[in-house]
C-alpha cells in the first residue's frame, strides 16, 4: 500500500536523488520523541522516550518555572570503501512549569532510553491578593 503512496513522490525526486532508492525514505526517523506527564498528586511524573540516547547524551535543565530536555549524539561510522559518514541527532524540548513546583527538588533516571523526571509539588508561592470589593 505504501509503495503506491510514495511511487509519485519517487518519480518526482528520482531524478534530483539519482543515489537513493526512496528520496523521502529517510523521513521516516524524524519524529519527536513522546513526552508524558502526570499528575500523581504529591507530584508530577513526566516520561520522556529518548530511543538511542544514553544519560550522557541527555541534558535536563530547571529553574524555577521552566524545564528544559535536550539531548545531542554525534557519530562517526565507517562505511564501504573506507569512507566515513558523520551522523548527528538532537531534541529539545522546552515546558513551562506550574508554579508549585519545587524546582530544587527535581530528580530523575535514564534507563534503555526512558528518562523519567520526579516532579515534587509544594505549596503555591502566588500570595491571595483578592479582596472584596463593595458596590455603592
Amino acid at each position: 500500500m505504501f509503495e503506491q503512496l510514495f511511487a509519485p513522490f519517487d518519480e518526482v525526486f528520482k531524478p534530483l536523488f539519482p543515489r537513493a532508492t526512496r528520496p523521502l525514505s529517510g523521513l521516516e526517523g524524524l519524529r519527536q520523541p513522546i513526552l508524558d506527564i502526570q499528575d500523581r498528586g504529591d507530584h508530577f511524573s513526566l516520561t520522556a522516550e529518548l530511543p538511542g540516547f544514553t544519560k550522557d547524551e541527555v541534558q535536563v535543565r530547571v529553574g524555577s518555572r521552566s524545564l528544559e530536555l535536550r539531548a545531542d549524539k554525534s557519530e562517526t561510522l565507517k562505511g564501504k570503501k573506507g569512507a566515513y559518514q558523520r551522523s548527528s541527532r538532537s531534541y529539545s524540548q522546552y515546558l513551562t512549569l506550574p508554579d508549585h513546583v519545587m524546582a530544587e527538588k527535581v530528580d530523575g533516571t535514564m534507563k534503555n532510553g526512558v528518562l523519567e523526571l520526579k516532579l515534587p509539588k509544594g505549596t503555591s508561592k502566588l500570595k491571595d491578593d483578592t479582596r472584596r470589593v463593595d458596590l455603592a
